[in-house]
């Protein structure tokens, strides 16, 4: 006779995707406020501090050349194409919101 066996695996894959939800919204909420600050007078503060995060991973090849070329494009943009490319469902939003060189203001956002 088999033994029944719960499936933990559906469980956990359910976790896991509220897990991965709850992470892209924080993420969501982390690149609306940048959109709020770049278009504020702590626009060239911020752009300063994230233009050194992506010379950082230029200079240590920490990230691939996708991630330093699309976040210099758009901090060279006008913020609605950031907010295109980041926080719509543009196919590379994802990725790019989880390579972010704004993760210094996460502590700013609840």
């Amino acid at each position: 006779m088999q033994s029944i066996k719960s499936k933990p695996s559906i469980s956990l894959r359910v976790l896991a995707r509220k897990a991965d939800a709850e992470k892209y919204e924080k993420l969501g909420r982390l690149h609306k406020h940048v959109l709020v600050l770049l278009r504020s007078d702590r626009r060239n503060d911020v752009v300063n501090q994230a233009e050194g995060r992506i010379q950082k991973w230029e200079e240590r090849d920490l990230c691939s050349r996708f991630y330093i070329d699309s976040w210099r494009r758009l901090l060279n943009s006008d913020p609605s194409e950031m907010e295109r490319e980041v926080c719509g469902d543009a196919p590379q939003a994802r990725a790019l919101a989880q390579n972010s060189p704004f993760s210094f203001l996460m502590k700013e956002v609840q």
